[in-house]
């Protein structure tokens, strides 16, 4: 047997989240590096935060800008997690952990073709 690593097979994504840990990545649109997880419990959001710590006044500015923000739970003996900061969570006071927010592309998308009107659909 050789020690080189198998590629995984091309059905299998592994770039998906499976978990609230995040991942580090490349955003496919602007090419800067996002944080990656699955956020919540019951319902799991796929989030791609920015991972730049936010301050307070930066907080509030994203905040403002309508993008959620999301604690990052580095622990010495525990994986890192991704935490919603929902509004019972910001009114408790400062957080202990890193603030981080929702990525914000800086690239633009591509313009969208007009498209002409669809014929309608005829049996005859």
């Amino acid at each position: 047997m050789t020690g080189a690593k198998r590629k995984p097979p091309p059905w299998l994504d592994t770039s998906l989240p499976h978990n609230d840990r995040p991942r580090t990545q490349l955003c496919p649109r602007c090419r800067q590096p996002i944080l990656r997880a699955l956020v919540g419990h019951v319902a799991a959001l796929d989030v791609r935060a920015d991972p730049q710590p936010l301050d307070t006044r930066q907080e509030l500015a994203a905040r403002l800008q309508g993008r959620s923000t999301y604690c990052l739970r580095v622990h010495p003996h525990l994986p890192p997690r991704l935490i919603h900061r929902g509004p019972e969570h910001i009114r408790a006071g400062h957080c202990r952990h890193l603030v981080v927010a929702d990525h914000h592309c800086t690239r633009k998308p591509a313009p969208a073709k007009p498209c002409a009107a669809p014929e309608p659909d005829r049996l005859f």
